[in-house]
């Protein structure tokens, strides 16, 4: 007859604590060798494949592709480096995010410092975002940013029935395949109007209505404080979308 053997949940839950651990430590190293520069945010190396986070440089067949590799190349390639995580470990890719430092050398700020990536936190909170967080320049000044990716779909200035009843709306649309976070953007008319957004992310769609209700992910009511809840005039007026540093990223105007 064979025998059984039995696990204490004491002892399965030991071994469960233990491998966790050991997969962790496995997964996440704190230094690895740069064997190959992928492109400007990505390198392989000891088995790996890391992702710079909180940037985002030219892909294929973009303006400065080429460029932003070889700097990167020039930076880490064939070197050891240390990796620092975020909350965040993974993409949706498999691939690792990491900050990464080669000697005293910030790589991710110095991507975007010398103009070859731009900042990006796809609507996550990075504990460095504050020293990345710096306006797109040199090679890639001109990369898809939020501030292009985002245009007006639709705007009904004058809905049918009372005209004070707040069916106006406006929809926005991100024509990018990456979120924008519009927290502290601003919303004006001609009249000097001013509604400041809150905490925002924009994926595809987002539809804002000049009366009160609920909001919701791709909903939000600019509810005016007054008996008539119109903004927008008839005869007439802007639709103005401001960024957090005051920059003017749309300003659609109809008469």
């Amino acid at each position: 007859m064979k025998k059984k053997y039995f696990l204490s949940f004491a002892a399965v839950f030991f071994l469960a604590t233990l491998l966790l651990s050991l997969f962790s430590y496995v997964n996440y190293p704190e230094k690895l060798f740069v064997r190959k520069v992928i492109d400007g945010d990505t390198f392989e190396g000891d088995g790996y494949t890391i992702r710079l986070i909180g940037i985002d440089a030219p892909e294929k067949a973009q303006k400065c592709y080429e460029e932003a590799k070889n700097f990167l190349r020039k930076l880490i390639e064939g070197k050891t480096v240390r990796l620092e995580y975020d909350e965040e470990k993974r993409d949706a890719y498999g691939r690792v995010l990491a900050y990464v430092w080669v000697g005293g050398t910030f790589v991710n700020m110095e991507m975007i410092k010398n103009g070859y990536a731009v900042f990006r936190n796809y609507g996550k909170k990075l504990r460095h975002a504050d020293i990345l967080n710096l306006s797109p320049s040199g090679c890639v000044a001109g990369i898809d940013t939020c501030e292009e990716c985002i245009g007006i779909s639709y705007f009904l200035w004058n809905p049918e029935g009372d005209e004070c009843s707040g069916n106006e709306f406006v929809k926005l649309k991100n024509y990018c395949d990456f979120p924008c976070n519009l927290s502290g953007w601003k919303i004006m008319d001609k009249d000097g109007n001013e509604f400041i957004l809150g905490n925002i992310l924009l994926n595809k769609t987002l539809y804002i209505y000049s009366g009160c209700g609920r909001s919701s992910k791709n909903k939000i009511f600019l509810c005016v404080k007054k008996q008539c809840k119109a903004i927008w005039n008839n005869d007439g007026d802007s639709f103005i979308l401001i960024n957090e540093k005051g920059n003017i990223v749309l300003n659609y105007t109809y008469s």
